[in-house]
């Protein structure tokens, strides 16, 4: 009878033992799948925000291209880059745009 009360403790403590290890590598694994879903979540918080930020910007760019459409902002141009005035405006220069132009 000792021998198989013998075999039945070594066989039990060997089945303890392969549970034992096999617990650990669940909580192992569940550690390091934790740590990587939360690695994914931080990422996926970041393009969203990266997202947000470029549908913003994509929209000031719609925007400003309507605006350059315009006729005011043609004007403006004409204005500012070429010095183009309309037919009956009046052009006042101070003396130090006058000295400027004429050296």
């Amino acid at each position: 009878m000792r021998r198989k009360n013998g075999k039945r403790k070594t066989g039990f403590k060997l089945l303890l033992l392969v549970l034992l290890v096999m617990c650990g590598l669940m909580t192992y694994n569940q550690g390091k799948a934790e740590a990587k879903e939360k690695k994914l979540l931080e990422k996926k918080a970041n393009c969203e925000t990266a997202l947000l930020s470029e549908e913003e910007r994509q929209r000031e760019l719609e925007e400003e291209i309507a605006y350059r459409q315009t006729k005011s902002y043609i004007e403006q141009q004409a204005r500012e880059k070429l010095g183009l005035v309309k037919p009956d405006e009046i052009i006042l220069r101070d003396e130090a745009n006058v000295k400027e132009t004429e050296k």
